[in-house]
């Protein structure tokens, strides 16, 4: 009896929690706390935390989804998606181990796996606006001559469309004080690599002149695009998401009494149009913006942290404010805050290039394949793991987002170790039944203190001398000669 109390005041204790978090890990003596995203992420990293989350998000390797920690090697595994702030929709990119960095408790980790899962197969629409303001075609050409050199490269033509894919288009367009095709004509879906090199080759070097009205370019492209016959059937056909590519040399530059001020009532009109466009989902809330400066930074500050700020003088142009744009601001640099203000809505990322081979190298990276969810594993001394820790993902060179959660350990029960397969490189989780091994030695000496405590007791009577016959009852004669007296 005693047996069975002893270990339902432990079971009582183990269940006594009533709120969901910290969730257990299952097969482990660890437990797990929500993930808690830093203010101001443009993409929020989602940590899966429990095996109802991963069921939520529609993941079938629940095994490889939940998390696992293991204190014997000192690794943990981790279960992520990438997913919009705003809006909470799943957002998939390219990830590999270069494009995060992760730290236990502040300690930075150097050895990390990042593996990709379930790739994404739906279509891809990529619409490239390209600045075609007079600015681009100066100096022989030099600044369009770069472009042109960064967008025939086998690699791009391959990223953009991909062989025995089917699901891929680009759309090419130029902008200076509107939008049209390439060509000249109305914007259309490219589906071959050939007429994609075709149009290129005999149109981009082309001049057109005009100002550039960078802002008006991507609300045309987030908004009136999709709405043209041929591209909104083809998005339909193929499930495609428009990723939106905006390249310029330059300043949003619609009149020449222009300066850097006169954009940030502009440039607050375009980011609630974005945001908008998200908060009501449709088109606007599946296309991704990468920007592209194609120059020097006007300025070294950067957009001010936060994410959906309001535009300001000061954050937006610095001590530039009252500068003029038109031949002046535009011959020292390019408006690079405005461009991360606009990818940073958009849900992409800014970059800043001044060759053909960065360049290049930009067009590749946002025609990457793409992944539904990651799994992360590291490895450290599992000294780290003898108390709580905080894990902490920040995305690198991708967009500002960052994540962490924090694991409780339990001070004094191990569960068993994992398994590790031959050639693998990490262990894997047991099954339940054998993760409940750990009870046993306890439940043990639960047991084994029922007997010492009787057993010590009778020990010391017997030393002491403490054990004792009972005494005869009184006799009646003895008990009359007691009353006599």
């Amino acid at each position: 009896m005693k047996h069975w109390l002893a270990f339902g005041a432990l079971a009582l204790l183990w269940g006594c929690q009533t709120s969901e978090f910290p969730a257990p890990i299952l097969g482990t003596t660890y437990r797990i706390d929500r993930d808690i995203a830093s203010e101001g992420s443009e993409l929020r990293v989602d940590f899966f935390t429990t095996e109802n989350e991963c069921a939520s998000a529609g993941i079938d390797d629940l095994a490889g989804c939940i998390p696992y920690a293991n204190r014997s090697t000192g690794e943990l595994r981790l279960g992520f998606d990438l997913r919009d702030p705003v809006t909470n929709t799943s957002l998939h990119r390219s990830l590999d181990s270069d494009s995060i960095a992760v730290s236990h408790d502040g300690h930075p980790i150097e050895d990390i796996e990042l593996i990709p899962h379930d790739p994404v197969n739906s279509g891809q629409l990529f619409v490239l606006l390209i600045d075609g303001s007079g600015s681009m075609y100066e100096n022989d050409g030099e600044r369009v001559n770069k472009v042109y050199s960064a967008l025939l490269p086998t690699s791009v033509n391959e990223g953009f469309l991909p062989e025995d894919n089917g699901k891929t288009g680009v759309v090419l367009l130029r902008f200076s004080n509107g939008v049209i095709g390439l060509d000249g004509l109305e914007p259309r879906v490219i589906k071959t690599k050939a007429e994609y090199r075709k149009v290129i080759k005999e149109h981009l070097l082309t001049p057109r002149g005009g100002f550039t009205h960078l802002y008006d370019a991507v609300g045309y492209a987030l908004t009136e695009l999709p709405q043209i016959t041929a591209i909104d059937r083809f998005m339909a056909v193929k499930t495609a998401d428009p990723t939106v590519i905006v390249l310029t040399d330059g300043f949003n530059n619609q009149e020449a009494s222009d300066t850097c001020g006169t954009n940030v009532s502009r440039l607050n009109d375009l980011l609630t149009l974005m945001h908008e466009g998200r908060r009501a989902g449709g088109v606007g809330s599946r296309s991704t913006v990468y920007t592209v400066g194609f120059g020097k930074r006007l300025f070294k500050g950067e957009k001010p942290e936060g994410f959906n700020q309001t535009v300001t003088p000061a954050g937006l142009c610095g001590k530039y404010a009252d500068q003029r744009i038109d031949g002046h601001l535009e011959d020292y640099g390019i408006d690079h805050i405005s461009l991360s203000w606009i990818a940073e809505a958009g849900g992409g990322v800014s970059f800043v290039k001044r060759d053909s081979k960065g360049l290049a190298e930009t067009f590749g990276q946002t025609s990457k394949k793409r992944y539904r969810w990651y799994e992360l594993y590291y490895r450290l001394d599992s000294f780290y793991h003898r108390q709580s820790f905080d894990i902490k993902l920040r995305l690198v060179n991708v967009a500002r987002g960052e994540t962490s959660v924090r694991i409780y350990p339990s001070p004094w029960l191990d569960a068993p170790g994992g398994i590790r397969a031959r050639g693998e490189r990490w262990v894997t989780a047991t099954s339940f039944l054998r993760s409940l091994a750990f009870l046993m030695p306890l439940l043990g000496f639960l047991v084994l203190l029922t007997y010492l405590g009787p057993a010590f007791f009778n020990a010391r009577r017997a030393v002491f001398r403490r054990a004792r016959t009972r005494s005869r009852p009184a006799t009646s004669e003895s008990a009359e000669d007691h009353n006599a007296v």
